[in-house]
């Protein structure tokens, strides 16, 4: 296949200024709700090989044949309108443009590929998600061995696992999105041995960091414990009783200060009585003190003979009472030091509550993990190893005061804060099989943490996740119907219900379950394809079915028409906070 790559640029660079032109223009969304949004969109694991340079010297013509290096990439538009909105917040129509480019490079014993993702969360929230994924491979003989910003996907289920650990989701934007594209990206180093029997594989997975799942910080997606935890936190800092301690000490020093300057500036018996009384009680509570150095230096700077005790007493009266006045200006500057750095602390952490949040780019939140597949005649097998970290934090309320305390003075450290990630280890298997007309697939894990009596509610319990499911291909307009359970159960629930703040704490009870259904046709040689998922909380009652129909009229181009409801069966629903978020929405893409 020729193409010439002039077209190809002239295909990219368009894309690029229709991201531009769009996430910086400063009327482009009816409610701005998308810069703080980006998550879960369609992706496919390639985007294809489009062809290769033919020169690339002179930019002439691509060949897929002629050399390793080629170029691939999208651009699309999504424009959604809510149709449940109740607040200005949550209303009006967004149009939310993006561009992706793919590059890569295959030779003998190695290849690597980069893609860049451009959307207007990325630009502005994650500019180290513009990379989204770089990877560099080598392979000898019967091993690989890979490097980079990776996906690594663990787990027979179809686009749902429960123990696919080394990737964080992004929920930004719910679960709309794809599987894959909404993966958080990570670090890692992976190698993968093939052995000469049964299509065995070995596999081991190193990530240095702990990318963590995102969630909307404000806007409509914005997840009800979110808010809840930023008000609350944000509260605590703002709220004049928290604040008082400074307060108080400031009011403190200043009437000290305001007295001592009275008593002395009145001059009268009682009044220098009064404050030689007060440069007493601090002498003795030891805030101020003389030695006989000063003692001798005061006498002989006035004349005065320094053997005699009556001198020795008045020059020691003079040298406490001038320190006490120092003192007292030395609390009043401190006070107000303290008070001023609480409150600019307080301000800075409504303004900015991600402070409260632990860093996780250090290399103590490491993971690692190992597994090996197979095959045993018609089944598909696999066990796996993970030890590395929960990707959602545990609000630990014991924390909370001394944290505040100490942000407030200035002087927290990463082990001080209330927010904290869990260690854990996941023992998992998996299975695949086609059996008669069904393609089988399951999945099971056990999550042991440091908690294993369930005790510790600052610890997420030992819990079980399952995942069962299958697909068949109808015998109607090219039908596929697919089915997956999902479920968790969370080993001393009863534990859980002692304190309401418990890490694993559920009104809905401790053994949850999820189905996912999807049906997808296909008419007209693939070009009109109309499909449907449908998610149903079975424990909450949540129920979330998302129809769409996509037209491919021309190569490359696809326009797509879909929608999302939401229903809730009560206030305890896992999706309340998100039902008024229904919406109906038109796209295009195009891919070069």
């Amino acid at each position: 296949m020729k193409f010439d790559i002039n077209r190809k640029l002239l295909c990219a660079a368009g894309a690029l200024a229709l991201l531009f032109s769009g996430s910086f223009a400063d009327d482009f969304t009816a409610d701005d709700v998308w810069d703080d949004s980006a998550d879960l969109g369609s992706f496919d694991d390639s985007f294809g090989d489009f062809g290769s340079f033919d020169d690339f010297g002179d930019f002439g013509s691509f060949d897929d044949e002629s050399s390793a290096v080629s170029i691939d990439g999208s651009a699309a538009l999504d424009t959604r309108c809510y149709v449940d909105a109740d607040s200005a917040d949550k209303a009006g129509v967004s149009a939310v443009p993006s561009a992706k480019l793919n590059f890569s490079y295959s030779g003998a014993k190695t290849d690597a590929s980069i893609s860049l993702n451009f959307t207007p969360d990325v630009l502005k929230n994650h500019p180290e998600d513009i990379v989204d994924e770089l990877t560099v491979r080598g392979y000898f003989d019967d091993f690989k061995l890979e490097a980079g910003k990776m996906r690594v996907v663990w787990g027979k289920g179809d686009k749902l696992h429960v123990f696919d650990n080394f990737n964080a989701d992004d929920y930004t934007d719910f679960v709309i999105p794809d599987y894959l594209e909404r993966r958080v990206t990570t670090p890692m180093i992976r190698g993968v041995y093939s052995l000469p029997f049964a299509n065995m594989q070995l596999e081991a997975v190193y990530a240095p960091l702990l990318p963590t799942d995102r969630f909307a910080t404000s806007g409509r997606w914005t997840p009800a414990q979110v808010t809840a935890l930023t008000g609350a936190v944000t509260a605590v800092a703002e709220d004049d009783a928290h604040l008082a301690m400074y307060v108080a000490n400031l009011e403190k020093a200043r009437l000290a200060a305001a007295t001592a300057q009275t008593l002395k500036t009145l001059g009268t018996s009682e009044a220098q009585t009064a404050l030689a009384t007060l440069v007493t009680e601090a002498a003795a509570a030891g805030k101020i003190a003389y030695t006989t150095e000063e003692v001798v230096a005061y006498c002989t700077a006035h004349s005065m003979d320094p053997t005699q005790q009556a001198n020795q007493q008045a020059a020691a009266a003079a040298i406490l009472g001038t320190k006490y006045a120092q003192y007292l200006q030395d609390e009043l500057t401190s006070a107000n030091t303290a008070y001023m750095l609480a409150l600019s602390n307080a301000n800075a952490l409504s303004a900015s509550p991600d402070v409260i949040y632990p860093d996780m780019m250090t290399l103590k939140y490491g993971q690692f993990g190992g597994r090996i597949t197979g095959t045993a005649g018609p089944v598909d097998w696999g066990f796996s190893y993970y030890n590395g970290w929960f990707k959602q934090p545990v609000f630990n309320a014991q924390k909370l005061g001394t944290w505040m305390t100490k942000y407030l003075e200035g002087n927290d450290t990463e082990d001080d804060k209330f927010l904290v990630y869990n260690k854990k280890q996941t023992f998992a298997l998996e299975a695949a099989a086609a059996v008669w007309h069904f393609n089988v697939r399951t999945e099971l894990c056990y999550n042991l943490t440091k908690d294993t009596d369930g005790t510790d509610p600052w610890v997420h319990n030992n819990s079980l996740a399952w995942l069962a499911g299958f697909d068949i291909d109808l015998p109607l307009w090219n039908m596929n119907l697919n089915v997956q359970e999902t479920g968790t159960f969370v080993l001393h629930g009863d534990e859980c219900d002692k304190n309401t703040l418990d890490a694993d704490y559920s009104k809905n009870g401790y053994c949850m379950n999820r189905l996912v259904a999807n049906l997808s046709a296909s008419f007209m040689n693939d070009k009109l394809l109309p499909e449907v998922t449908v998610i149903y909380g079975i424990n909450s009652g949540d129920i979330v079915a998302m129809p769409s129909v996509s037209y491919k009229p021309a190569d490359g181009l696809t326009l797509k028409a879909s929608g999302m409801y939401i229903w809730c069966r009560n206030a305890d629903s896992e999706f309340k906070a998100w039902e008024d978020n229904s919406f109906v929405a038109v796209s295009a893409s195009y891919r070069f």
